[in-house]
């Protein structure tokens, strides 16, 4: 016995034991833990985030191959649209100017019509009161003569009663 102590007690002071005691305590912990299941989801969240990064940059890719393709025809494009612009700016104003043009006549037409039809009240006017001047006129003219001449008042007024004799109703 006293060989197995010697035995026992030579395990215990050499380092192979403690390196044994310390394989036994990690397998130990390994399994208490489960350090294996951990690593191995570190593993596939590793992976996982990789094949995620891969597809983040085909999408990307195809996104600047696709902006590439847009902008490369841009230039073109841009000119075209003010080529067209251009266009439709000179047909704007031609057609402005015509229905400007148009309007200006319209409305010189308007006062002709306006100021022929002005002359003509202004005419009708001058001739209504220049008649009744000139009948006031003969009016003082008769009455003046008849005051002067009181023969003719006479004379005027058995023509009259002769020409209402003639008359029969």
């Amino acid at each position: 016995m006293n060989e197995i102590l010697h035995i026992w007690d030579t395990i215990v002071k050499t380092n192979t034991f403690n390196f044994a005691v310390m394989i036994a305590l990690l397998w130990w912990i390994c399994k208490k833990f489960n350090i294996g299941g951990i690593l191995e989801n570190a593993k596939q969240n590793v992976i996982n985030s990789i094949e995620k990064s891969k597809e983040e940059k085909a999408t990307a890719k195809e996104k600047l191959e696709a902006a590439n393709e847009l902008v490369k025809n841009l230039d073109s494009d841009i000119a075209s649209q003010l080529n067209e612009a251009g266009k439709q700016g000179d047909l704007l104003s031609t057609d402005l100017l015509h229905d400007t043009e148009n309007k200006i006549s319209r409305i010189n037409d308007n006062i002709s019509r306006v100021v022929a039809s002005e002359e003509q009240t202004i005419s009708s006017r001058l001739t209504n009161k220049t008649a009744t001047a000139a009948v006031k006129t003969a009016e003082n003219h008769i009455k003046n003569i008849l005051k002067n001449t009181p023969e003719l008042h006479d004379r005027y007024i058995q023509e009259s009663i002769n020409e209402l004799d003639r008359i029969q109703v």
